[in-house]
């Protein structure tokens, strides 16, 4: 339930970068739109998540689904009628503040049933691999879609997934958390109090960029050599590799602190993008260079989620794990925008030796989350 609700994530920007494309539009424009779609999550998901703390996930979720529906339709139409750029940046932002936060949602379900039991790990765990399998069917389906079927088949059928997944996740009432109260007289405390939280979305912020220039890279690289329709089964070979690493990462305990264990798993994200980055020659070298990278993903977003749970305060966990989970795809947006101009006006090869840039900027926040004790204490 969770994880179909939460394709649509997986879909909407890439989809509207092939839609866009697709139709004769150029690569600054597809991202632009990308990027639209992702950089208001980050915007507005948040204060939404805020809300849901507040008064509970029904009484958001569902409006939200339901107009999430309806602007994914609208940005489809528009780009079929060949709308001006800025008309379809604006329905995509539209669709990325209205995309509900399911992971945020389940999460947040997870640690209200399990509160400190070892046990919250694991479903954390689970989570952060449901995300990772969105990432593996969401691209190959959304690709498939758009370039044999039609540029905007994809997007539809996102639409189609939002409503039903939202419907048969907020049909599960007996484990939804209570709005979250505070005593009287208190202010409710926000999630960026937290110094821990701010590391987390400075940091995630650079791995969203790594991750929007790398699916942009990548769906020039195959074009350039020929071979567009393999993209999908690149990214998704890229997101396979991160489920299959996050699968043996959660099923063990590992000593020390998980915030060192981010430390070195960002640094070896950016390892990979340097190998991505070296491996344009052909798409079978891509292919390898994309399964290698991608077994740091995986051990990264499950560190840092299991972070949020120890550092952000309880009265605020919706709103915490939202800003992590929609920073990003803010930083997607970013890199998606970054992404389309590079290539634009040189290769796709400069797109993917930005992302390698962007992994090492995630290590540094990491390590500097470490050495301020910001990501060792609440």
């Amino acid at each position: 339930m969770g994880a179909l609700a939460r394709l649509p994530q997986a879909m909407a920007g890439l989809g509207a970068l092939v839609m866009v494309t697709g139709l004769g539009g150029s690569y600054s424009a597809g991202g632009a739109v990308a990027g639209a779609v992702s950089l208001s999550q980050a915007l507005i998901a948040p204060r939404v998540s805020r809300l849901t703390d507040r008064v509970g996930q029904t009484w958001v979720l569902a409006p939200q689904a339901a107009l999430n529906v309806a602007t994914i339709v609208a940005l489809v139409v528009a780009a079929y009628q060949h709308a001006p750029v800025v008309a379809l940046v604006g329905l995509g932002a539209a669709v990325g503040v209205t995309l509900p936060q399911i992971g945020a949602a389940a999460r947040a379900r997870w640690t209200n049933l399990l509160h400190d039991e070892p046990r919250l790990n694991t479903a954390l765990a689970v989570e952060s691999l449901i995300e990772e399998a969105v990432f593996v069917v969401g691209p190959l389906v959304v690709v498939a879609l758009a370039t044999s079927v039609a540029p905007g088949a994809g997007l539809l059928v996102a639409a189609v997934l939002v409503a039903l997944g939202c419907a048969l996740f907020l049909a599960h009432r007996s484990t939804e958390p209570p709005p979250r109260r505070v005593a009287g007289g208190q202010r409710r405390a926000r999630a960026t109090a937290s110094r821990g939280v701010r590391v987390l979305i400075v940091m995630f912020l650079a791995v969203g960029v790594l991750f929007g220039l790398t699916e942009v890279g990548v769906v020039a690289l195959t074009r350039g050599l020929g071979e567009p329709g393999v993209a999908g089964e690149l990214l998704a070979a890229w997101a396979g590799a991160s489920l299959v690493s996050g699968v043996v990462y959660g099923s063990r305990t590992w000593p020390g602190h998980p915030a060192r264990r981010l430390i070195l798993s960002a640094a070896a994200m950016a390892v990979g993008g340097v190998l991505i980055a070296l491996a344009t020659q052909s798409v079978i070298a891509a292919a390898a260079a994309l399964v290698i990278a991608g077994t740091a993903n995986a051990p990264t977003l499950i560190t840092g989620n299991t972070l949020v749970a120890a550092v952000a305060p309880a009265e605020a966990i919706t709103e915490a794990y939202t800003w992590v989970s929609v920073t990003v795809f803010a930083g997607i947006a970013v890199g998606a925008t970054l992404g389309g101009v590079l290539i634009d006006h040189r290769d796709a090869s400069s797109a993917l030796w930005a992302a390698a840039v962007a992994g090492v900027l995630a290590t540094t926040a990491a390590a500097i989350g470490l050495s301020t004790r910001a990501l060792l204490t609440p």
